[in-house]
């Protein structure tokens, strides 16, 4: 196999590690994402905000609540952080240890930040009555986020 061949394999794995990853990201900043999950009979959401979610709740057009749901904090705000480098110089065999010592010496290197977050994200089940297939577009969903009421369309049925 000729080097030149070989070039393109290294972009081609990277892309698919991250690839792999994408499956597991959080959800975009201030955003609800909604779906009807027919395996289990529920409207299910996953909710990122600046505040925490506290209730959910699936509500007719009158606004008089049906189902209350469950709510599930997935990640809070936070900064996660990457150790600095960090070189060992060890001097050892055969069991024995003679001790270790960091290079270079002096100040600690700063802590790189790795992510951050001002978000509350939080994963919300709520279970449809035996009517939501025919009459879904007469509710929605409501949420008590922090202190207001945020209301959301209710998903469509899953058809098939």
């Amino acid at each position: 196999m000729m080097e030149q061949d070989v070039l393109w394999i290294v972009p081609a794995l990277i892309a698919l590690a991250l690839g792999g990853c994408a499956g597991n990201a959080l959800p975009p900043p201030n955003s609800v994402q909604t779906r009807f999950d027919p395996r289990v009979r529920a409207v299910q959401l996953l909710v990122s905000e600046r505040e925490p979610i506290m209730q959910a709740e699936l509500v007719r057009a009158d606004g008089a609540p049906v189902q209350v749901g469950s709510v599930t904090l997935v990640s809070r705000p936070h900064v996660y952080y990457n150790p600095p480098p960090f070189v060992g110089v060890g001097v050892g065999g055969f069991g024995c240890g003679f001790g270790s010592a960091a290079l270079p010496p002096g100040e600690p290197a700063p802590m790189c930040v790795s992510e951050q977050s001002d978000q509350y994200v939080a994963s919300v089940s709520i279970p449809v009555p035996e009517d939501y297939a025919r009459r879904w577009t007469e509710y929605r969903v409501r949420l008590w986020i922090g202190n207001r009421w945020l209301a959301v369309a209710a998903p469509p049925p899953a058809t098939g």
